[in-house]
């Protein structure tokens, strides 16, 4: 039988001269590898403007269990980025969240909640005009709840340790060194009142941002062990930060 599907491209490779394998995020199937035939000239071109990583696509498939890559058709796009390619600092953050959703995503099941706050959240940072190098940060923070890792900041009292294992505050040390103390100890407090709405309030420093974000990557590394070394951030960070 066939369906016809949102999603989101995770990643793009090569698979031989007439074709490419493209990795899909969808709400109701989860990650899809699918083979996409290129063919030539400017269909070709076309195919590969329509399919670069973030893009937001529908496509008919007729799943077949036995295959490993599933075939697609009349793949077209969902939606169409404004910014998101041409903007100098958009482009780049999009190239982390590529890589970053490519990674988190590799193992997913089906969520339509996850899948409609990612593609919701693309969009936004699409047309966003202020704030656009804090987008990362409030996006990180804001997905760990949708992927059961958000921290219990219910736990939080004054003097206390965030234990970045466990994602709870404790009064007493933990055994281990994955843990937040003094004024850091504050952030994953202040970090899930955040969200698009008031963003704006944010003043960082290009020294502030660069420290958010590697705390957040290593917070959903201990959770998601997958998303360790990443090329990106380095990248990014040499860029603006």
């Amino acid at each position: 039988m066939t369906e016809k599907l949102q999603a989101i491209v995770l990643s793009l490779v090569r698979h031989n001269d007439r074709s490419v394998i493209l990795n899909v995020y969808t709400p109701d199937r989860g990650r899809v590898p699918l083979l996409m035939t290129m063919g030539n000239g400017r269909a070709a071109r076309m195919k590969a403007a329509q399919t670069m990583p973030l893009a937001q696509i529908e496509f008919s498939c007729n799943f077949q269990a036995a295959r490993e890559l599933q075939r697609p058709s009349g793949i077209a796009p969902l939606y169409t980025y404004r910014d998101l390619y041409f903007h100098p600092v958009k482009n780049a953050v999009g190239i982390f969240l590529a890589e970053f959703l490519n990674r988190l995503l590799r193992d997913s099941v089906p969520d339509p909640a996850v899948f409609g706050f990612i593609a919701e959240s693309l969009r936004l940072y699409d047309v966003l005009d202020t704030h656009v190098a804090d987008f990362r940060i409030v996006l990180l923070a804001q997905l760990a709840t949708f992927m059961g890792i958000a921290p219990d900041t219910g736990t939080y009292a004054p003097g206390s340790v965030f234990d970045m294992r466990s994602g709870r505050y404790s009064g007493m040390l933990p055994g281990h060194p994955d843990i937040l103390t003094g004024i850091e100890a504050r952030l994953p407090l202040l970090l899930s009142r955040l969200n698009f709405a008031n963003m704006s309030a944010l003043r960082l420093s290009r020294h502030d941002r660069a420290a958010l974000l590697a705390g957040l990557l290593r917070y959903w590394g201990l959770h998601y062990p997958g998303l360790n070394n990443l090329k990106s951030p380095g990248i990014l960070a040499q860029l603006f930060d």
